[in-house]
């Protein structure tokens, strides 16, 4: 009884600890300038819309892992299945699905017959799609170095294959010919546009630019990340490093363009959180450096300043914690592109002739 009465004291101490004090974000550091997006596309009376594609698949549809029509089961129990398109002038569906590692693209006559598999490539074949008129098929072929859009004649199984480097799809739609279909995407250095062209990928041509662009930058594929940085790295300069963690490279960030603007850095763009390889192939690029590194959404190493989400952290504020700064979850990239920024003021890479 003696000792819990002179913990008593201690514990009370512990529970009236006071939390390391939160700093107000500034306002400029809590949101930057959206770029322009076009997530959906369609023809409506032969204009193209930025509105969704409407489809009328009667009653086909997905119970479960596998697709139905009705009561009747037109295909076997996949791992997953991404999407699929009803032709009706064809009664045939044109299908996305998880056979085993990668989605693939089948068809199947809506009375139910065998599978058709179009020919994987061996990377995940998702949102197929029926050309209006025809006997086309269109479908993403999503890698990680960027997205292709295939289109397939199924009476012949010739295909035609369009590149979007270092980019993602995010709408296809097709004009009531048949012939030519508009695309929508984004990719790591610009944001969202439309592009139209045949459906052999011939008359390519830009019917939206996108409302920001990345200029006179480049970037490359190393070690699991994209690198972007200055086009032009001046004699002997060595440029402060970014890691940045996302869910996808290839998508457009704001913030992250905002720094970039605003900063001269190397930013290396990841899916997962840096390991020992990756510090090693970062040592093998002469123009980083890799006393000045920061890292976004992603544990920092010793000497390195990391920026992370805390559910805990109250809004509008920040956390200092060791060579961390928490920040409320919705705001980690707006608040690196400003404080980075701010970091790197007065600290400018070293000078010299551009080569």
């Amino acid at each position: 009884m003696r000792i819990w009465k002179l913990c008593l004291p201690l514990l009370a101490a512990c529970a009236a600890a006071p939390l390391p004090s939160s700093e107000p974000i500034p306002a400029e550091w809590l949101s930057v300038p959206a770029a322009t997006r076009y997530p959906a596309l369609s023809y409506q009376s032969g204009l193209l819309t930025h509105e969704a594609r409407k489809a009328d698949p009667g009653p086909v549809h997905v119970d479960g892992k596998r697709l139905m029509n009705g009561e009747k089961s037109l295909t076997p129990d996949f791992a997953a299945i991404d999407s699929f398109d009803v032709s009706a002038a064809r009664k045939e569906i044109v299908f996305s699905a998880k056979p085993k590692d990668n989605f693939d693209v089948g068809l199947v006559s809506v009375d139910g017959s065998d599978i058709h598999w179009i020919p994987p490539d061996g990377a995940d074949e998702i949102a197929p799609q029926w050309a209006p008129r025809g006997n086309r098929v269109s479908y993403i072929i999503r890698t990680a170095n960027g997205d292709f859009v295939r289109t397939v004649q199924v009476t012949t199984s010739a295909a035609s294959t369009m590149e979007f480097p270092s980019g993602r799809v995010k709408s296809i739609a097709w004009e009531v010919s048949g012939e030519h279909f508009a695309v929508s995407w984004e990719a790591v250095d610009a944001s969202d546009r439309i592009e139209s062209m045949a459906y052999d990928g011939k008359e390519r041509v830009t019917l939206t630019a996108p409302s920001s662009v990345l200029k006179d930058i480049a970037y490359e594929t190393s070690r699991n990340a994209v690198i972007v940085r200055p086009e032009a790295i001046r004699y002997g300069e060595k440029l402060p490093l970014v890691v940045w963690r996302v869910a996808d490279r290839n998508r457009w960030s704001d913030a992250r363009a905002k720094l970039q603007r605003e900063a001269r850095v190397a930013c290396a763009i990841v899916e997962r959180d840096p390991d020992a390889a990756f510090w090693a192939d970062m040592k093998l690029h002469p123009w980083i450096d890799l006393t000045r590194v920061f890292v976004v959404n992603a544990p920092a190493p010793p000497g390195a300043i990391g920026i992370r989400g805390d559910a805990a952290i109250e809004s509008g504020r920040y956390r200092k914690s060791g060579n961390s700064f928490l920040v409320p979850v919705d705001v980690v990239e707006s608040f690196a592109a400003g404080n980075i920024a701010h970091q790197l003021k007065g600290t400018p890479p070293a000078n010299g002739r551009t080569r």
